[in-house]
């Protein structure tokens, strides 16, 4: 016959045994202190993110020069005027600039720009001053940016599934890790890399991040550092418990 187990009577604690409890409530009381503050930043990370990529620009592309740079002797100096070109893409613009039909990279800025320039004018201008090799690398750039907006979408569905699943209880694991890295680290290859286009295109003109390109990198740095640092300290507070004794046990063994 199976025995009964034998509840634990709190009143038989030793005086060792109630410190232990009451140490091992306060590192729970410190956790969930923990538990809150990385809820906090991943809720406020996730809302920034989500408005950055659905409103914010997160290129700008800036061309400026005379007319002349740009045509050449086909401009006379008494007609000779400046021209600057300036345009920025969201994100939800990167998504979708390859439904309106250009054939390449300079033919969506010259007729998505509000210079109030003739699009023509400015197509042609370009042409004369850029070479094959720096539309291709316009054209390969955005592929990239194309590529990296999608998996930043899937990244971000990812990490907001699991966060409500996960963090809710309280809960981490491998999942929310994968999560967390998989998003940063696809939130700083998109800043990387418009860099990297901009210092391509120095001399042309001038490509550089813009506002939600920064927020996605600051959002991730920030969600690593504070998840890093969460990791670190709940880890010390596991190694700080105190086992309590088996009441029964240490009966026993009197």
């Amino acid at each position: 016959m199976a025995k009964r187990a034998k509840k634990k009577n709190p009143s038989a604690l030793s005086e060792k045994q109630k410190a232990d409890i009451r140490f091992n409530q306060e590192l729970d009381l410190k956790k969930d202190k923990l538990d809150k503050k990385l809820n906090i930043t991943v809720g406020v990370v996730i809302a920034v993110v989500v408005i950055a990529f659905l409103l914010l620009p997160a290129l700008n592309m800036n061309f400026s020069g005379s007319l002349s740079d740009f045509l050449g002797d086909l401009v006379s100096q008494e007609n000779d005027q400046n021209m600057e070109v300036a345009l920025d893409m969201t994100y939800l613009d990167i998504l979708f600039a390859m439904t309106k039909g250009y054939s390449n990279s300079i033919e969506y800025i010259a007729n998505s720009n509000a210079s109030g320039i003739g699009a023509t004018l400015i197509y042609n201008a370009f042409m004369i001053k850029v070479t094959q090799e720096d539309i291709d690398m316009l054209d390969g750039a955005y592929i990239v940016s194309f590529i990296l907006a999608i998996l930043l979408i899937i990244s971000l569905l990812l990490l907001l599934v699991i966060t409500i699943i996960k963090r809710r209880k309280n809960a981490d694991g491998v999942s929310f890790l994968t999560a967390v890295i998989l998003f940063s680290a696809l939130a700083i290859a998109q800043w990387i890399l418009f860099i990297a286009v901009g210092i391509a295109s120095a001399g042309r003109g001038q490509i550089q991040p813009h506002i939600a390109s920064y927020l996605l990198f600051a959002g991730a740095v920030t969600l690593c550092s504070v998840y890093g640092v969460y990791r670190n300290k709940v880890k010390k507070l596991k190694g700080q418990r105190k086992p309590v004794e088996d009441i029964q046990q240490d009966k026993d063994e009197r």
